[in-house]
């Protein structure tokens, strides 16, 4: 029963059928090949910063968070000799994806990636507590799926505040609801803000069987 710092930003209601453990629905093979071609990068880009042997370096570092409830691995730290840290989260993109970033402006969607801001907030609370660095600088380092271009996107240190107001409200209602939550009146699928953020979070949440949203159809 702890909740996930990969799944900041996400739905209320899918955070509680997570920190419960409910059964989730099976990924289909093409899922399952995205899943596994986002490791592979991972672990492609880990690998070559292990062997460079770089002092202060983290990879897959744990973090924990007993106030929040909170647990995770934050891809890859540096902690430099003054006392400054640099945290960077990989993520691969589709072409479409990568338009709404980094293509023309007419192009690009606002918003688009801000559950990965909150992720890296969340990770820099984390650090805040194991480190407690003098500063925290944040960045989301993007692999191309179609061209493999590689980008680095600099995170404002705003969403250290915002993850942890995210995981605040979750907590709130952890502390209201328990186990009670699928009759949270705060929860109701498309009626409640959070629950989801967004539309297309119904479309490929893991739970979709077993919660009452309409919105996928």
């Amino acid at each position: 029963e702890k909740f996930h710092a990969s799944g900041s930003g996400s739905c209320y209601r899918k955070q509680f059928y997570s920190y419960y453990d409910y059964p989730s629905d099976k990924k289909d093979d093409k899922s399952l090949r995205i899943l596994d071609l986002g490791t592979t990068v991972h672990e492609r880009i880990q690998e070559s910063l292990k062997s460079e042997d770089i002092s202060g370096i983290h990879i897959e570092d744990d973090i924990d968070i007993p106030s929040l409830n909170l647990v995770g691995k934050y891809d890859v730290g540096l902690l430099t000799d003054d006392n400054e840290f640099y945290l960077w989260d990989i993520k691969t993109a589709a072409a479409y994806k990568w338009t709404t970033m980094f293509g023309r402006k007419a192009n690009r969607v606002a918003g688009s990636s801000d559950n990965y801001k909150l992720q890296l907030g969340t990770y820099a609370l984390g650090i805040k507590q194991k480190y407690n660095p003098d500063t925290i600088n944040m960045y989301l380092l993007w692999y191309n799926k179609n061209t493999s271009m590689m980008r680095e996107q600099p995170i404002a240190p705003e969403w250290i505040d915002k993850a942890e107001e995210y995981w605040s409200n979750v907590n709130d209602i952890l502390s209201t609801y328990g186990k009670d939550f699928e009759e949270s009146e705060v929860l109701m699928p498309g009626i409640s803000p959070g629950s989801p953020f967004a539309d297309w979070e119904c479309k490929y949440c893991q739970y979709n069987s077993i919660c009452p949203t309409t919105i996928k159809k």
